[in-house]
């Protein structure tokens, strides 16, 4: 959500900066270049607002995040995110609340939360603070992250998190580490780590096509709690990859889809009982592989 409006808002600002350089100023004009500075000055401070909001809604066939499937049935997330714009140099501060409806209303297991059906099956709300700067081309950001989850007495997984992404034309590279410091009798040890790779390419003035592949490793740590056991080493959760198309039908309204495709690499997780420990099911079957894909709506200013 937070790299589809930065990229979002780059692609605006770029279509801004390429029509502003291609005006023939007027002779009056080239006489006096310190209007025309001024001018470039508050048109670049239109681009940069102090506040940035954008709401978005997805409806996706499954839910899966960080290489584990929450739900193979359809679900709809509801994302609202703001942020504000510190001075040139200081980067911006975010803030993110975000939930999950899993649409069958149901969970895996009716021991949790009257069936999931909890809140009209929201089964998961996540919060989260991020401050994000840059170093040349690399974007860094470090947040703290709430995942909070109804059916189970609202209890919290809590996560420190750092990301470092490079910004170039070929392919974008990023990382992004999770330490869960707090939950239940989880070590403190554990942590996970994702991976991923994107291109995006700008097919016409509204539409914009975007390639992913991202994986995760878990440590042993947080694969033994996982799997209840059953693990007890570092393993990826698989490699999702996918292709996304976006149109920008105004500055303040776009609409998109995707199509993903989850593989699960390590035979040990694609046979773990307790990997995909939400799917619908309710015996806790795991997946060696999903496709699953989605639409959305975005509202940004």
């Amino acid at each position: 959500m937070k790299k589809s409006m930065i990229a979002l808002g780059a692609v605006a600002a770029a279509v801004a900066f390429t029509a502003y350089a291609d005006e023939t100023p007027a002779p009056k004009e080239a006489a006096k270049p310190e209007a025309a500075q001024v001018e470039q000055d508050e048109l670049e401070k239109e681009e940069s607002p102090l506040f940035e909001f954008a709401l978005q809604l997805d409806i996706k066939s499954a839910y899966v995040s960080h290489n584990r499937i929450f739900s193979d049935a359809p679900v709809a997330q509801y994302d609202i995110w703001g942020q504000i714009n510190l001075p040139e140099n200081f980067g911006w501060i975010g803030v993110d609340v975000w939930a999950s409806q899993e649409l069958h209303k149901k969970h895996s297991s009716v021991d949790y939360g009257n069936g999931g059906k909890r809140l009209g099956g929201i089964g998961e709300f996540d919060y989260e603070i991020v401050y994000g700067n840059s170093i040349g081309p690399v974007n860094l950001t470090a947040s703290h992250l709430w995942y909070t989850y109804p059916r189970c007495g609202w209890t919290s997984q809590n996560f420190w998190t750092l990301g470092a992404e490079y910004d170039n034309e070929i392919v974008v590279p990023s990382v992004k580490f999770y330490w869960e410091y707090c939950h239940g009798n989880k070590p403190g040890a554990a942590f996970m780590i994702d991976f991923a790779l994107s291109r995006s390419f700008q097919l016409t003035e509204e539409l914009s096509l975007k390639l992913t592949s991202k994986t995760t490793l878990y440590t042993s740590e947080y694969t033994r709690y996982i799997s209840d056991g059953e693990l007890d080493r570092a393993a990826f959760g698989g490699w999702d990859n996918g292709v996304a198309l976006s149109y920008a039908i105004t500055d303040n309204l776009t609409i998109g889809g995707h199509l993903n495709f989850l593989y699960k690499l390590d035979h040990s997780v694609r046979h773990c009982p307790g990997w995909d420990s939400y799917s619908v099911g309710g015996d806790h079957s795991t997946h060696a592989g999903l496709l699953y894909g989605g639409v959305s709506v975005c509202f940004a200013f």
